[in-house]
């Protein structure tokens, strides 16, 4: 690195020079051996070169890690919380397997595999078959709490995360006098209700002349959407208007 310094005389005189170094301090240690005392060096150090900067360099990277950390656990415990039924968002064939496979594999309690049948409003609901037994064990289980996974999958987390607002839903259900099976009852009847909300919907936009479609399906889908049942896809006829 090339430095300008600048040094008194004995005789009180301004000078001034150039000087090559790899740093400020070895630029001064040169110039001090050869009997000049400079009152002032400018030039940038490297990075490497500079023990304060690097300190602060470290400081603020630890800093940096420490906020992360606690934005990330922070993160970590509110995304383990129970929300409302919804659609599941993500990775398409990952959840559509679970949904197949009646979540084997990912929910160990049979209660949450029955209730992630109902977890996303209007879908059709293939909850798995129960034995007497497994059926009589749903109210005990409400006892235990949702079981999560450290870094598993988002589409698991989210569903967990249904699964345990409908937990809850369940004991206020059966706090309120109802039985497991009046609550079987109502997921059924809630989630039919849905479906046939969202089929309505899909029926209704068949009636609606192409001038009007495009803002009568931004419409259904909108109160679709308030419901957390899935929207409708754009209607074939708007398709072909737009590509034409």
């Amino acid at each position: 690195m090339k430095y300008q310094y600048f040094y008194q005389t004995k005789d009180n005189e301004n000078r001034s020079g150039w000087i090559k170094a790899r740093n400020r301090e070895s630029a001064y240690t040169i110039l001090r051996k050869q009997g000049i005392r400079p009152y002032r060096i400018l030039g940038d150090d490297p990075l490497n070169w500079r023990p304060w900067a690097l300190g602060t360099l470290v400081a603020a990277l630890a800093l940096a890690l420490a906020f992360t950390l606690f934005v990330a656990a922070k993160g970590a415990a509110a995304d383990r919380e129970p929300k409302p039924r919804q659609q599941l968002y993500g990775d398409a064939s990952r959840i559509a397997a679970g949904a197949f496979s009646g979540w084997e594999g990912v929910l160990s309690s049979p209660l949450d595999r029955y209730l992630a049948a109902y977890a996303q409003p209007g879908s059709a609901a293939l909850p798995p078959l129960m034995t007497a037994s497994e059926i009589a064990s749903f109210e005990a289980e409400l006892d235990r709490s949702v079981e999560y996974v450290d870094g598993e999958p988002m589409e698991y987390r989210q569903l967990k995360n249904i699964i345990a607002w409908l937990r809850a839903e369940m004991r206020s259900h059966l706090a309120s006098g109802e039985t497991v099976g009046q609550y079987m009852d109502f997921l059924e009847e809630r989630q039919q209700s849905e479906r046939e909300f969202r089929n309505h919907a899909e029926e209704s936009l068949e009636k609606v002349p192409l001038s009007h479609l495009y803002q009568a399906w931004l419409g259904v889908n909108a109160r679709l959407r308030e419901r957390g049942i899935s929207t409708l896809p754009m209607p074939a006829q708007l398709g072909e208007e737009v590509a034409r």
